[in-house]
């Protein structure tokens, strides 16, 4: 799987609905297992779902913005709908059928029980 994969995506409820797209794929970086060298390996922890086209074009969905103001008050109204979904929450994804559609990403639960963005990205390092 590649990033850009991901980006863009479609993501459906498992009912079918669409309740938005990836705006942001957050990644943590992890020792590789058994390598002693210090090599690091990333893993993806889940996924911002942006509700709204225009969020990802504002693109201050996934960490907090203290400042300058203007710019912190429009952050927060584009990301006061984002959800978060878990890597775990995902149940399948699945590349497009033709180039330049979106892949489709289903969730293993309803929109309304992923928390919001603005709920867990304060717990996320710098």
């Amino acid at each position: 799987m590649r990033l850009a994969d991901l980006m863009g995506a479609r993501v459906l409820e498992p009912t079918g609905a669409e309740i938005g797209h990836v705006s942001d794929v957050r990644l943590v970086e992890h020792p590789a297992p058994g390598d002693i060298s210090g090599a690091t390996v990333l893993q993806i922890e889940g996924l911002v779902v942006a509700t709204r086209r225009r969020t990802q074009l504002v693109a201050y969905d996934h960490r907090p913005v203290e400042g300058p103001w203007p710019l912190a008050r429009l952050a927060r109204k584009a990301a006061h709908r984002a959800r978060w979904a878990p890597w775990d929450r995902i149940a399948s994804h699945h590349l497009p059928e033709r180039l330049g559609e979106p892949a489709t990403i289903h969730l293993r639960c309803p929109l309304k029980e992923l928390p919001l963005i603005t709920d867990v990205h304060h717990q996320w390092a710098p």
